[in-house]
């Protein structure tokens, strides 16, 4: 991982998002984005979004981080009581990113009802009611979410995954969304709703006609 200062982290934009570079990660190009801009145009375009260069398939499995994500955490030894949010992934619960946990806690404090993310490049709806992450793209793909401490045992944050000597991506616990698939009874709900819809009777075209030649006579 290579190590930067923090005034030359702080000075990163990224073209992709064209905001602050967050968990600024470097491709071999050199070119430099946020973590989970790499990460989605990794998944689509497959190519650098500055020089087309081709990203290499196992990118991912061990990218150029730059910097520490202890860095770029920020302070939480503050006395104002702060809470992170989490999303669960196959075999535990991940951090979301800095940026994406302050709007998430901003429209939850403000009494909203869900909240709108792009991560990766994918657009997903946080329900606060149900507390899920649902993909627009795909109401199937789905994942539980919480509001917690940030002391909360966590794998890493964004699907960086983090231990005591290294810090990497893990794309087999994080990458795909659960599956939920519909209980019994909430398909057979829709299908009765569907069913007591009112149905128009429609007229049969000979009676229609035959009704025409009676008006004319």
């Amino acid at each position: 991982m290579n190590e930067l200062s923090d005034n030359y982290k702080s000075d990163l934009d990224c073209a992709v998002c064209l905001q602050k570079c967050n968990h600024p990660t470097q491709l071999p190009c050199s070119h430099v984005f946020c973590f989970l801009c790499v990460k989605g145009i990794a998944f689509q375009s497959k190519k650098c979004a500055m020089c087309r260069a081709v990203i290499p398939s196992n990118y991912l499995d061990n990218p150029i981080l730059l910097g520490t994500l202890c860095e770029e955490q920020g302070n939480t030894n503050s006395t104002q009581e702060v809470y992170q949010w989490f999303y669960e992934g196959r075999n535990g619960w991940w951090k979301y990113d800095e940026r994406s946990n302050s709007e998430l806690e901003a429209a939850y404090s403000s009494g909203e009802a869900d909240c709108t993310l792009l991560l990766a490049g994918t657009l997903y709806n946080i329900d606060f009611q149900s507390m899920t992450q649902v993909r627009r793209s795909d109401q199937t793909r789905r994942r539980r979410v919480r509001r917690d401490t940030p002391m909360f045992p966590a794998k890493g944050i964004a699907g960086i995954k983090t231990d005591d000597t290294t810090t990497r991506q893990t794309k087999s616990d994080d990458e795909d969304d659960v599956i939920l698939v519909p209980t019994e009874n909430e398909v057979i709900e829709i299908s009765d709703e569907e069913n007591e819809m009112p149905i128009e009777p429609v007229s049969e075209p000979h009676e229609h006609v035959n009704n025409l030649i009676d008006s004319i006579r």
